[in-house]
């Protein structure tokens, strides 16, 4: 038995969740799962694979070990469950993601809803000890307003060493405990710990027994949390593991806290079907009252062709937007999947009218509080938006010496404006040496300008930015006089969402870019 928090993780975030969810709905939805040859754990592996969400190769066991464990962090996340017949299926929220709704508001509420006991931890290897009674994500967004903290938990020290030991209910006793706790660690460190810390917390699953190991085993539990909860965008996990509610999510925060501590636990959890139901309801949804029928879903060749068609479909648009069908679409999921352009053009057309703008920005608000490793991605990504939602003609320049990421024109309005995207998973300040690049980009824009179009706006697209970052966007414009912003990649994505059904005229645009400051919540004019 597990004496502390635990989630599974085949994947530390979220990434690719819609995409692993249709290749084992496609091999596993209706179908019994346990046979002697594998076949569904096998065929799962592979159909991973071809998608790209896994690498090919070897593997481990040869058993099927990565199907399963692809199973239970699904189960975990609340999107499947097994029924009394070894049969597998989508919970609602789980269907909802297959049929292309947005998979952020889903995932967020999905993830603060997650308890302690639940199907995925109430039994067997992954059992955690009864003790633990609460919703994690809640008791660590309490942690974070909690005024005694300053506004921060450190991954290593805190959450890892002390919150998923402790944090046992959502009660407030139980939070002040906590608290004390981490008040003590904070003043004297290690030293704060009972001497029987590696016996008590240890997990069974663990071989090595020393301090470090089993620190560092917590350590990747803290991470995994961490990952998940900046999926809602109510917190920020700084690079160094310093988590802080994000920047204008205060009052949501507050009220997530409020709505689940009105809430009692699910109950059931020893009862697998009944209790994923409960727990796997998409936002506006009460009540899965569905009867599951295994003869009239996903066994014709027809439905297994669609399966995989959206499986490819979800796998393109989280790499690049896609606003509607096009034929160059249908051509590429035509080509990955083998089947005729004519099929999968009826079926993307009736399914994802709208393109696939919400899966790629599920996976645009992972990149944002990525690194530097993925920088890359993230500027592409970032030019995209501009290109493709806001209307701009664009080119990515990155990578190419004294560029900045990317540079954007405006035919309508005749103007240009560059973009430096930083996927730093910290507060962002330009530093001198960045103040510095910026007037060198400013001042080499003929150089480089996709048009002859006058530049008028410098922007940072960034995680998060300090309140030190308006005036050296200041100091920059009085040297090279040209006027900048910083936006976050989280109100970037609420741009987005506003755009589909109110656009941003090319002057809006400007005048936002052009404030000389970071940009709030307010100024992106979401209800007016």
């Amino acid at each position: 038995m597990i004496n502390t928090w635990w989630a599974t993780r085949p994947k530390r975030d979220i990434r690719g969740l819609a995409s692993i969810l249709s290749v084992v709905s496609t091999h596993a939805e209706a179908r019994k799962w346990s046979y002697p040859d594998k076949r569904i754990e096998l065929a799962i592996e592979s159909g991973l694979e071809d998608a790209g969400l896994k690498r090919p190769g070897k593997r481990r066991d040869g058993g099927g070990g990565g199907a399963r464990t692809y199973r239970a962090w699904l189960k975990s996340l609340g999107l499947i469950f097994m029924d009394d017949q070894d049969r597998l299926w989508p919970t609602l929220a789980g269907d909802a993601i297959l049929q292309g709704e947005p998979p952020l508001p889903i995932m967020s509420k999905l993830v603060l809803s997650t308890q302690f006991p639940s199907a995925f931890s109430g039994s067997g290897a992954s059992a955690v000890h009864p003790r633990f009674r609460l919703r994690p994500f809640v008791f660590l967004l309490q942690l974070l307003a909690d005024p005694r903290l300053d506004g921060y938990l450190d991954e290593t020290e805190e959450i890892a060493k002390i919150v998923i030991c402790y944090g046992e209910s959502n009660a407030q006793s139980c939070v002040d405990s906590v608290v004390e706790r981490i008040l003590a660690h904070r003043a004297s460190g290690d030293d704060s710990l009972p001497s029987n810390y590696v016996h008590t917390f240890k997990s069974s699953r663990m071989k090595a027994d020393s301090f470090d190991a089993v620190v560092a085993n917590f350590g990747d539990i803290a991470n995994t949390f961490g990952n998940q909860l900046s999926f809602t965008q109510l917190v920020t996990v700084l690079r160094g593991g310093r988590w802080e509610i994000t920047p204008g999510a205060e009052q949501s925060v507050q009220d997530a806290i409020a709505e689940y501590l009105a809430k009692p636990l699910l109950r059931d959890h020893d009862d697998e079907e009944k209790y994923q139901r409960r727990f796997g309801l998409p936002p506006g949804k009460q009540k899965d009252t569905r009867a599951l029928d295994p003869l009239g879903r996903s066994v014709t060749g027809s439905a297994i062709a669609e399966r995989q068609i959206l499986t490819a479909f979800l796998t393109l648009s989280s790499s690049e937007i896609i606003t509607s069908i096009t034929p160059q679409v249908a051509s590429a999921i035509a080509t990955s999947t083998g089947l005729p352009e004519t099929v999968v053009d009826r079926i993307l057309a009736r399914k994802f009218p709208a393109g696939g703008i919400d899966t790629f920005m599920t996976e645009y608000a992972v990149l944002a509080f990525g690194s530097r490793d993925r920088a890359t991605e993230f500027e592409k990504a970032t030019e995209s938006i501009f290109r493709d939602i806001f209307g701009f003609k664009t080119k990515h320049i990155g990578q190419q010496g004294i560029r900045p990421d990317v540079v954007i024109s405006s035919k309508s309005d005749a103007y240009a404006g560059i973009i430096d995207a930083k996927a730093y998973g910290e507060s962002y300040s330009a530093s001198h040496d960045h103040r510095n690049r910026m007037i060198a980009y400013i001042k080499n824009y003929p150089s480089y300008a996709i048009d002859d179009s006058p530049l008028a706006f410098f922007a940072y697209v960034v995680s998060e930015f300090k309140s030190t970052l308006t005036g050296q966007l200041q100091a920059i414009q009085g040297e090279a006089g040209v006027a900048g912003s910083a936006i976050t990649a989280r109100d970037i994505i609420r741009m987005v969402e506003r755009s589909k059904s109110r656009p941003y005229s090319h002057a809006e645009l400007r005048e936002l870019f052009s404030s000389g400051r970071g940009l709030t919540f307010a100024d992106l004019h979401l209800n007016s």
